[in-house]
Order: C-alpha cells, then sequence, then structure tokens
C-alpha cells in the first residue's frame, strides 16, 4: 500500500482518475487508522478514566473509528476492497503520519510547532502528547488568533489532512458518473455508534469527507464541528489540554484563544515511549497480549470490509473493548517499569501470533 499523499497531492487535478481517487482512499485509511494508537495510549494512561479530559479524548477517538469506517466505505464505493491488516504495514511509530501527511508549522500562529514531527506511542511528559495530538490534527486555515503579526516565511510545504480530504473531495465531483456506488453496497457496513453510513451516490460521499474535515479541524477559520452544541473540533479540543484553558471563540471579531476558565490534568502513568521495531527484547507477556488482541481486531476489520459480514464488525468492535481493558490492566494493575524509566504500554504491534 503506502501511497504517498504528497505524491498523489503534487500530481495535476487532470490526473485525478479513479485509480487516482482508489489509491488516495487507501492512504485515507491508513492515516485515519494511525491515529488511533497514539491517542488510546494517551486516552488510557489518564489515572481518572472520569475526568473531563479523558471524556474529550475519548470521543474523538469514537470520532476516529468513525472517520475510518467511513474512509473504507468511500473506497468500497469505487469499487475496490479496504486493505486494512496489510495496510497497517505502511504506519510506523515513531515515524510520520502514512502517506507524507505533515503538520503545518507556522510560529505566526503560536501554535504549537514541531519542525521534525512524527507520531509516538507514549511520552516524555503529557504535554508534549497533546502538543503532538495538535499537530496531527492542524487545520488548513485555522481561527486567527488576536494580535498576530505576518512573517514571510519559505520552507517546503506538505499537504495537511484538510488539503488531502479536498482534493479526494473533488475528485469524487469529478469522477461521480464514473464510479460504480452500488455494485459493491452490500460490502460497506453500517453502524449505529460510531454512526457509519453507505456511501451511495455523490451526496452521502460529500457529506462523509465535509464531516471528516469539520470534526478534526473544524471549518475555515471556525472551531466548531456542531455548531449549535458548541461542540470544538479535535484541534481546539487538544489546544484545551495543552494550554490547560477553555477555548473561547469571539463570533464577532473571527478570532479565538485558549483564554477562558482553567482545566484540571489528571496525574498520569508515565508511560516510555515504543521505539522502532517495539520495546524488543525482554517485552513483557502482558504488552504481547495487547498486541494479540490488536492483531485479531485489524484481522477481523479486514474480514468485514472484504465481505460486508456485520458479524465480523461487531466482532472487532469487541475485540477494541477486550484491548481497553488489557491496556488498562496494564496500566493501572501492573505498571511494569521499563530499563529507560516509566513504565511498559501498548506497542500496538502485530502479533507474531496467529489470531
Amino acid at each position: 500500500m503506502n501511497f504517498k499523499i504528497k505524491h498523489l497531492m503534487d500530481q495535476p487535478q487532470e490526473n485525478h482518475d479513479l485509480q487516482w481517487l482508489q489509491n488516495a482512499l487507501q492512504s485515507a485509511i491508513e492515516l485515519e487508522l494511525s491515529t488511533l494508537p497514539p491517542y488510546l495510549c494517551g486516552l488510557y494512561a489518564l489515572q481518572d478514566q472520569d475526568s473531563d479530559v479523558a471524556s474529550w479524548i475519548t470521543d474523538i477517538v469514537f470520532d476516529e473509528m468513525r472517520h475510518f469506517g467511513l474512509a473504507c466505505n468511500l473506497l468500497r464505493a469505487t469499487g475496490k476492497q479496504p486493505q486494512i491488516f496489510d495496510g497497517y504495514d505502511a504506519i510506523v511509530y515513531p515515524g510520520p503520519l502514512p502517506g507524507g501527511v505533515r503538520p503545518q508549522c507556522n510560529p505566526t500562529l503560536r501554535f504549537p510547532c514541531t519542525p521534525d514531527f512524527k507520531v509516538v506511542l507514549g511520552f516524555a511528559d503529557y504535554q508534549s502528547f497533546v502538543q503532538m495530538c495538535m499537530q496531527i490534527e492542524y487545520p488548513e486555515d485555522p481561527v486567527p488568533r488576536p494580535v498576530v503579526r505576518a512573517l514571510d516565511i519559505e520552507e517546503e510545504t506538505f499537504p495537511t489532512i484538510g488539503q488531502f480530504y479536498r482534493a479526494v473531495l473533488e475528485a469524487f465531483k469529478n469522477l461521480d458518473t464514473t464510479i460504480p456506488y452500488q455494485r459493491d453496497i452490500d460490502k460497506q457496513l453500517e453502524k449505529g455508534f460510531p454512526k457509519i453510513v453507505k456511501i451511495d451516490g455523490l451526496q452521502a460521499a460529500s457529506e462523509a469527507i465535509t464531516l471528516i474535515q469539520k470534526q478534526g479541524e473544524g471549518a475555515s477559520k471556525f472551531p466548531y464541528s456542531d455548531p449549535e452544541h458548541k461542540t470544538l473540533a479535535h484541534f481546539y479540543t487538544f489546544g484545551q489540554i495543552y494550554y490547560r484553558k477553555k477555548y473561547v471563540f469571539d463570533e464577532e471579531k473571527k478570532t479565538g484563544d485558549w483564554t477562558g476558565d482553567k482545566i484540571e490534568i489528571p496525574k498520569v502513568y508515565p508511560m516510555q515511549p515504543v521505539p522502532l521495531g517495539g520495546y524488543g527484547a525482554g517485552t513483557p507477556a502482558e504488552v504481547m497480549e495487547c498486541d494479540r488482541i490488536f492483531t485479531k481486531m485489524l484481522q477481523q476489520l479486514d474480514h468485514a470490509w472484504a465481505t460486508g459480514d456485520p458479524m465480523a464488525l461487531t466482532a472487532a468492535v469487541n475485540s477494541m473493548t477486550e484491548l481497553k481493558a488489557a491496556i488498562l490492566d496494564l496500566f493501572q494493575k501492573k505498571q511494569i517499569p521499563h530499563p529507560g524509566g516509566g513504565i511498559y504500554g501498548p506497542q500496538f504491534r502485530k502479533s507474531v501470533q496467529s489470531a
């Protein structure tokens, strides 16, 4: 798999044919899947799972699961089977987001900015975790912060997630009459929570892609994915944890900043960051058990979108519940010291054992 998103985005729009769209959607599946392990590490490392912070990250995890399912249905709508189990091989921790997507790094906006950005499982401190998450969700067109001085900055540009999905939506519009929406519709899957719908035409495709964009980064210069309920997009939610203050949006000036009420961050289990290739020799059996369950879940998801079997999707959801219990047990009860400091956490590697 591993179709480079930067390479796809560098191609002129007249070359965005059906194969381009299919390659892009396979990359989208890998991109959405890649966010789950780091977000789950940060979520389950919180000692108070009933805290506001845990609730916010839980909501984001469910959104990412929904985005992943919609991306699978979008690819199925084009007549191609999603590669989930094999596609996970394109994801490396620590490493860049799959496909060459890279967060913007614009110091004029005074947002967290790391030029050599990598996605890491575990963290030296929780601040670095939420900084990473903010950069993953970095908006294409963020809400301006008050009194921002413009500077001329020249640097190599990479597509953001928002730009990438905008190109995917344009490809759906341009290829609408050639996309075989109904051919494999029985291989698409539906679910009530998180809500996943079948893609039976351009309207459904447009609504799915727009939802993914808005929930992750918000609309252009607008922070809410759901304005009626004042639900913040992921970027602005992670910012509340990073700055430890509620986000305040000025409707009149169309600016916003994290200047509201103070937010308390729960105590955190100190998960030792997973090195490239995993923890290696001496990895505890409890960590390997998490790998086994995770591998089983990937296989079940792969089978679900290969066959359209809703029972396989239910089995994958059950495996995720099993994985949650195993990770919480690893953090809360086992707390196995790592030689480098901190404690062992999940490493989200494919198990060598058959599931």
